[in-house]
């Protein structure tokens, strides 16, 4: 993050990379922020007030409470996708939920009844269980922290308050008062998982009857009634008025527990939080949760939320960002506007280390003239002699937009044309009949093809093969790169990469396995890769479906930002103190063991980081 962009939070632009849009709210920590992701996506940015994020006991509280809400489930919560402190800002990136607070939605249109108020429970009861089973304990649960989402209640603000000394009448409660306390919170005893269960009691009273549970009046009022008097839940449906009477004992020891709680509300019956989540969600919207491509209008009124899990196969992810964020549409490059591309087979046959898997690095090979695959071997030249290692590919502008390809291979001298990308920002592919500048054909270490809309990798075993996009010069201030990508056959790693150089093999590559496991990776001709981030088993890669894998590669002054996302979820990030230059993007894969492996990219997209 650069000076420009910490010095005034309130009207910068881009924070964390993450690009501020509107405020959401603010609270006695910070402002929240509608902001857009580098994926492209949405997310909600809490920037702390610069007076806490210059304290160092708060910055070693807010990064050791980030670290434990991050290990939360996504169960009916709004879940933290990032964080960070550079000088006097600190900022927390969580889900954007779209919806009213319960607060506001109980104002405006008055309390809950019947299988709304169920859901909501069951909702909650259900976040909770994700919470405390991260080893997480809310502390501040309240009608404002829990959002009516099109798909059901998300709880947010989990693990957060704690950050804060001391308890502030002014920001536990709902119109300043501390209704949803419990007595032992008030009597300063150190919070434990029943403190949540008895907010959770206290939430639900409001939103049955419309009421304070302790009713209103000056804090040390409330706070007597909280210790010495039971809540007032008279109004509240029946059967959901005994399990506030439970969870509101005064005695922490008498509460259920956040999974007893559950038991209890769904019939006693065993119900993981993934299940119940969809219960919630089917009571919730009227419908099945997985009719995609249909309107699923909330119970409140609100406009439907959509994400990337929701795509249609057979909607193109741009049109699906596009619906998303209510674009009008974004200018995509023409594939075939952009030349033709250089793929010199830069790695194989060059003495390369293999990596640590023993694999071999096949580079963008094969390259292609007129159907033949003229070889693992290729030179460069402007016409004057060898083109550097750093100028080859397309990171600077050739001699009239043309180059001269030269391709030797058992004896054979072959020559192509080769203009320097143009286009313009975003570059798109869905692999259509207008991407037929990306390389295809066979090589040693497998196989690419342009077929059926998608670019079809086929590695063989022992094989690394990476192919370069026909997509502009990456810009100075960083790129971010997507693509959708599927394993149909075998087992592996696959992705994209970004900073590379087709003649040297130089590139930072970003992997996700089929079994969720992803790493960031830094390559070099001649050398084992440097793996600066992961293996970790980080990512739920979906088995049947197209996966989205998102890469930014950002400068940070004489630094690299390096973050990776599998299915708008923050899976991995890394800095390199010693990076590479802009260059080239593309795909590549990977296979882990005797067989080949195939991965099918759906789409590929690259755009400049913050654009």
């Amino acid at each position: 993050m650069n000076p420009s962009e910490r010095a005034a939070p309130g009207e910068s632009q881009v924070i964390g990379g993450y690009l501020l849009r509107r405020v959401l709210g603010r609270g006695g920590m910070g402002t929240v922020y509608l902001a857009g992701t580098p994926t492209g996506g949405l997310a909600a940015v809490k920037v702390i007030n610069p007076e806490l994020a210059r304290d160092p006991a708060f910055r070693r509280r807010f990064e050791r409470e980030v670290a434990a809400a991050r290990m939360v489930a996504r169960f009916c919560t709004a879940p933290v996708l990032d964080a960070g402190i550079d000088g006097d800002v600190a900022y927390l990136v969580t889900e954007y939920v779209k919806g009213p607070d319960l607060a506001q939605a109980v104002r405006e249109q008055g309390p809950m009844t019947g299988s709304d108020l169920e859901a909501l429970a069951v909702g909650i009861a259900v976040a909770l269980n994700a919470i405390h089973g991260a080893g997480v304990i809310h502390r501040d649960l309240k009608p404002s922290n829990v959002l009516l989402s099109p798909m059901g209640p998300r709880v947010i603000d989990f693990g957060i308050a704690k950050l804060v000394d001391g308890d502030s009448l002014v920001s536990q409660g709902i119109q300043g008062t501390p209704a949803f306390m419990a007595p032992e919170q008030v009597r300063g005893e150190t919070p434990t998982p029943a403190a949540d269960v008895y907010a959770w009691g206290g939430v639900i009273a409001f939103a049955g009857t419309g009421r304070l549970p302790f009713g209103g009046g000056a804090p040390a009022e409330v706070l007597y009634r909280i210790v010495n008097e039971g809540p007032r839940l008279d109004g509240l449906d029946g059967r959901i008025r005994g399990f506030v009477e439970r969870a509101m004992a005064k005695d922490p020891a008498r509460r259920p527990s956040a999974p007893e709680l559950l038991g209890e509300l769904v019939g006693g019956r065993h119900m993981t939080p993934a299940t119940a989540t969809q219960v919630v969600e089917r009571t919730w919207t009227g419908r099945p949760p997985d009719a995609l491509g249909e309107t699923r209008p909330g119970r409140r009124g609100d406009t439907p939320e959509r994400s990337w899990a929701d795509r249609p196969s057979g909607v193109p992810e741009r049109s699906w960002a596009d619906r998303l964020e209510g674009a009008a549409g974004r200018p995509g490059a023409d594939a075939a506007g952009a030349g033709w591309s250089q793929d010199a087979a830069g790695a194989a046959g060059q003495g390369r280390l293999p990596d640590a898997a023993g694999r071999r690095d096949a580079g963008p090979a094969p390259t292609m003239v007129d159907g033949r695959d003229l070889g693992p071997s290729a030179a460069v030249t402007d016409g004057r002699g060898p083109v550097p290692a750093s100028r080859r590919g397309w990171r600077t502008p050739l001699l009239a937009g043309l180059a001269v390809v030269a391709v030797a291979a058992a004896g054979v001298v072959a020559w192509r044309a080769v203009a320097s990308p143009g286009g313009e920002w975003p570059f798109h592919a869905d692999f259509g009949s207008a991407d037929h500048s990306w390389s295809v054909g066979s090589s040693a270490a497998g196989r690419a093809d342009v077929t059926d809309g998608s670019y079809l990798l086929t590695v063989n075993p022992g094989w690394r093969l990476w192919k370069s996009a026909p997509a502009p010069d990456e810009p100075e201030g960083g790129v971010v790169v997507s693509g959708s990508a599927r394993l149909t056959e075998g087992s592996g790693e696959f992705g994209v990469w970004c900073r590379g150089d087709a003649g040297t093999g130089d590139r930072y590559e970003f992997a996700v396995s089929g079994s969720g496991t992803v790493s960031i990776t830094k390559r070099q001709a001649g050398q084992k890769g440097a793996v600066l981030y992961g293996p970790a088993r980080k990512a739920e890669v979906r088995q049947a479906a197209d996966n989205r894998i998102v890469a930014e590669c950002r400068p940070d002054g004489s630094r690299l930002l390096l973050r990776m996302w599998v299915n708008e979820t923050l899976a991995g990030e890394a800095v390199d103190a010693g990076p590479y230059g802009p260059g080239q993007t593309g795909v590549h894969a990977a296979p882990d063991g005797e067989a080949a492996m195939r991965v099918r990219f759906g789409s590929f997209d690259v755009r400049p980081a913050g654009g």
